[in-house]
């Protein structure tokens, strides 16, 4: 029997969650682009949520179109 609800945003939601904490970069004191690593990395995160997020609510989300 096939779920009644995608799998995948919540795995998708969970990677960002855990990417989120980017521990591994607390003592870089590289600059990229001219700012700070880490802030760099939040920069790019943050398009990436946001194509995330995008993409869970309209093709994750589901549909009560044609239920009444």
């Amino acid at each position: 029997m096939e779920p009644s609800h995608p799998r995948w945003p919540v795995a998708a939601l969970v990677a960002l969650a855990v990417t989120f904490e980017n521990f591994w970069m607390w003592a870089d004191d590289r600059l990229l682009f001219g700012l700070p690593s880490n802030l760099a990395y939040h920069l790019g995160l943050c398009v990436v949520a946001t194509a995330t997020l995008w993409a869970v609510v309209s093709r994750g989300w589901p549909s009560d179109r044609g239920k009444d």
